[in-house]
């Protein structure tokens, strides 16, 4: 178990990633580890010392993004009907990302393979047990795959970026519904 970091340092943990999260929103990956120190007030051997790599930090991004949504996956997986846990979640993904477009449009253009598997692991392995369980209680087409699942994510992180979320997203989840 790693120590808690110093204020300071956490502080500067979070410039950095907010930093890097602008900035690979707005340049793509491409974007260098200096242009990030830069925005995030640190020097390089700040940002390295907290990430040693640009991976890392890609990573600790997503990472944070799915610790964001953990009060929603939790509420989701409590929810007495499946079905409407798996609609919440999939709502509250869309809703995220739908603040933050940056982020949102980084996820589609670097694509399915972009989050890393742990993390991708702890917010789809939610959606594959609500899924199995909407399924099971007959609300959930029986048709839907778990393999689905990312890109049925990657089409409501879309439609919640583009016009009106809850309409677009509720489309979505209504192709998915049982009948």
């Amino acid at each position: 178990m790693t120590a808690p970091l110093r204020s300071d340092a956490a502080r500067n943990r979070d410039r950095i990633l907010e930093a890097a999260r602008a900035a690979f929103a707005e340049h793509g990956l491409e974007i260098g580890v200096d242009e990030i120190a830069q925005r995030a007030g640190v020097g390089v051997g700040t940002l390295y010392r907290r990430f040693p790599s640009k991976a890392s930090l890609v990573h600790a991004i997503f990472e944070q993004r799915v610790d964001d949504l953990a009060p929603a996956i939790e509420g989701a997986l409590a929810e007495a009907d499946p079905w409407d846990g798996f609609v919440g979640l999939v709502f509250a993904i869309a809703g995220q990302q739908a603040s933050d477009q940056g982020f949102g449009q980084m996820v589609l253009r670097l694509g399915p393979d972009a989050v890393p598997g742990d993390v991708r692991r702890r917010l789809v392995g939610p959606l594959e047990e609500l899924l199995t369980r909407a399924q099971a209680s007959g609300r959930a087409r029986r048709d839907v795959a778990a393999a689905d699942l990312p890109g049925i994510v990657r089409l409501a992180v879309t439609a919640a970026t583009e016009g009106d979320p809850r309409r677009h997203v509720g489309f979505l989840l209504d192709g998915l519904r049982a009948r």
